[in-house]
């Protein structure tokens, strides 16, 4: 039997898990604390629809006592996830957006990003870094996990399973991140270092990465 908390993993979460995994990136979107709840359905979309419809099989829940209390989604290849995200993705919404209405500040600056009239914070790197990721560390991922799991180890099993099944089904040789400030000590202590940082507005954003 399974002692009570223990945490299980799961990869290619089904159709009722995604709903739980948008809840959970709404409920950590202002750097692990809830963003407004009017947001949630479009935020929900733009940050976890492209996992959802593109590489279902690259995400990870966390589950403990029946019910899920983080995620992983990520890729093993970022450029090619971008080109069918644009192509896929992003061109959809957009025109959703354009004939139905930009309603708020989200809409509004992924509207302006996808009309590259406007640089989201990755884009903002030298390109020497930037080709430096796509070469040595291709493969990118997303952590979020339920507050009341923090610091009990459940996002270092999820980084290295997906590591694991990393190296065992891709050619990958690396894993990259952007973060804020925050989660830098965190993504340290799971074998990631820091390779840039810019400032972003008031923000400074870190490129990290951890060879496979």
């Amino acid at each position: 039997m399974r002692a009570p908390g223990a945490v299980t993993l799961r990869r290619t979460p089904g159709p009722a898990d995604w709903e739980r995994v948008r809840e959970l990136c709404c409920l950590t979107g202002r750097s692990g604390a809830p963003i407004e709840r009017e947001r949630w359905p479009f935020f929900a979309e733009q940050w976890i629809g492209p996992y959802q419809k593109l590489l279902p099989e690259w995400a990870y829940v966390a589950e403990s006592d029946g019910a899920i209390v983080g995620y992983l989604t990520g890729c093993p290849d970022t450029r090619a996830f971008e080109r069918q995200r644009a192509l896929r993705f992003t061109l959809p919404l957009l025109a959703r957006l354009v004939f139905g209405g930009v309603a708020n500040a989200d809409t509004r600056r992924f509207v302006k990003r996808a009309l590259r009239l406007e640089r989201g914070p990755e884009g903002c790197f030298e390109r020497g870094v930037l080709r430096a990721l796509a070469r040595d560390y291709p493969a990118h991922l997303h952590v979020n996990l339920d507050e009341r799991v923090r610091g009990q180890g459940v996002g270092r099993q999820l980084i290295e399973r997906f590591a694991a099944d990393l190296r065992e089904q891709t050619p990958a040789r690396g894993i990259h991140v952007f973060c804020g400030h925050g989660p830098v000590k965190f993504y340290e202590s799971v074998g990631f270092r820091e390779l840039a940082a810019i400032d972003y507005g008031t923000a400074r954003v870190f490129a990290l990465a951890r060879p496979l």
